[in-house]
């Protein structure tokens, strides 16, 4: 069995993808083809132009993938921009994340923001918004949505969005077991316990044991089921 080697841009390269053991890239990289590792680190920006399978995955800066982010672990500081799914056990987003797919995880912590076309399904997931956000749908076992404070990471101020506006998150349909939702426009919300924050717009509501909201949320319909 061939051992796996490791992968090293420094300033700037180019590799054709395959099987390594570690990729760091330091600078400006474009891997084009498959890229199959165990650990890959990225301080700068680079661009996959396919698939990345890995245990864990660290960057700094601005990544680009044509294809599936498949690992274990996934830990982003700045951008990511996924042309098709991500399927992660457990990952953290500080900046703006963007998957034109599904996102499947089994803890997901977002802290910035976020466009998700599909389905954003986590067994625990936290999101603090700190801009416009928006997904399809959102499904789990336990939801948290937040809005965050006057600055945030992408630099922008209380000047630019003076009364918090735009900081919300826009989504057809969450349903989870536990659901804490802020400034969430949604059509459905569905679980077994639901809050409202202030700033929620949903259209309607159904839950299992316990609902409130609160006197800044607007609901037009709710129902026990």
């Amino acid at each position: 069995m061939k051992k796996r080697t490791d992968l090293k841009i420094n300033g700037q390269g180019s590799s054709s993808g395959g099987k390594y053991n570690s990729v760091n890239i330091n600078g400006y990289g474009n891997i084009d083809g498959d890229l199959d590792c165990i650990y890959l680190k990225i301080n700068g920006e680079c661009k996959i132009n396919g698939n990345i399978k890995a245990d864990s995955v660290n960057v700094n800066g601005n990544s680009s993938i044509k294809g599936n982010l498949e690992a274990e672990k996934v830990k982003i500081h700045g951008m990511a921009d996924i042309n098709e799914n991500l399927f992660v056990e457990e990952a953290e987003t500080y900046g703006n994340i963007s998957i034109n797919g599904d996102c499947n995880a089994e803890i997901f912590k977002i802290e910035g923001t976020f466009a998700i076309k599909g389905l954003l399904n986590a067994g625990e997931l936290e999101l603090s918004l700190y801009g416009p956000s928006i997904a399809h749908e959102i499904g789990g076992g336990k939801i948290s949505v937040k809005r965050k404070g006057k600055f945030d990471l992408l630099g922008l101020k209380s000047k630019i969005m003076p009364n918090g506006h735009n900081k919300e998150l826009k989504v057809d349909i969450v349903e989870g077991d536990d659901v804490y939702l802020e400034n969430t426009q949604a059509k459905v919300v569905r679980g077994n316990k639901i809050e409202l924050g202030p700033g929620c717009e949903i259209k309607l509501v159904e839950y299992g044991s316990k609902f409130s909201k609160d006197e800044k949320a607007e609901v037009k319909t709710q129902r026990k089921i």
